[in-house]
């Protein structure tokens, strides 16, 4: 999903936020500077607010530079079982939640087509969601992992809230967020990363309970 009609509309789209992004960090350096001097004495409660804002700021520009430029960094050979192993143990720090990685495959040598920054960027923002929409003391996040027709098919399954049939169609759309912080990209930017690498990303509910996040690669 891309909404730019040409090149020099996303360019300029991109330096736009490169403008915004710079002053941002120049002003959060400031205030970290002078809490270094103490010269913020009486006014924490303030500080905390203005650096939590900024970086929302800074979290959104970051994110719209990602969404109008995802063709970065394809050119290496990723195993991605390892990866998924590693993301697995650096969200598996919730005491309420179980994670479980199954292969169907022997995939242990299976490679594909990926730089390693942009196939983690889809993984975290994968496993961020599941945790974040998982409510119960007894949550579990399950990933399986097979090949069929050359595809390396990765479902990640949650028993989370799901999500509502009135907001289902618009969790694609740039900006869309029923979260109450958040820039509303990071499931676009998910879909347009897999569509650089000829792969595919999907969300659907399952039949029971929570969601299936299903993101598709080819095998080399």
């Amino acid at each position: 999903m891309y909404f730019y009609e040409n090149n020099l509309t996303k360019d300029i789209t991109i330096a736009l936020a490169h403008e915004v992004k710079n002053p941002v960090s120049l002003i959060k350096a400031n205030i970290e500077l002078l809490e270094l001097e103490d010269a913020l004495n009486g006014y924490q409660k303030n500080v905390k607010i203005i650096k939590n804002e900024l970086n929302k700021i800074s979290e959104i520009v970051s994110d719209f530079i990602l969404f109008c430029n995802p063709h970065y960094d394809t050119d290496s050979n990723i195993n991605i079982f390892h990866l998924i192993k590693e993301h697995i143990e650096k969200f598996n720090v919730y005491n309420h939640i179980t994670f479980s990685l199954n292969c169907f495959e022997n995939i242990d040598s299976i490679k594909t087509m990926g730089g390693y920054s942009k196939i983690s960027i889809v993984l975290s923002n994968i496993y961020k969601n599941c945790v974040e929409a998982i409510k119960s003391n007894n949550g579990f996040i399950q990933t399986n992992i097979y090949i069929k027709n050359n595809d390396i098919i990765i479902d990640v399954i949650d028993n989370g809230e799901g999500i509502n049939d009135d907001i289902y169609e618009k969790i694609y759309e740039p900006f869309f967020t029923n979260k109450d912080s958040g820039s509303g990209l990071g499931i676009p930017i998910c879909k347009n990363i897999m569509k650089s690498l000829n792969g595919d990303f999907t969300i659907f509910n399952n039949n029971d309970i929570g969601c299936t996040t299903r993101i598709i690669f080819k095998k080399l």
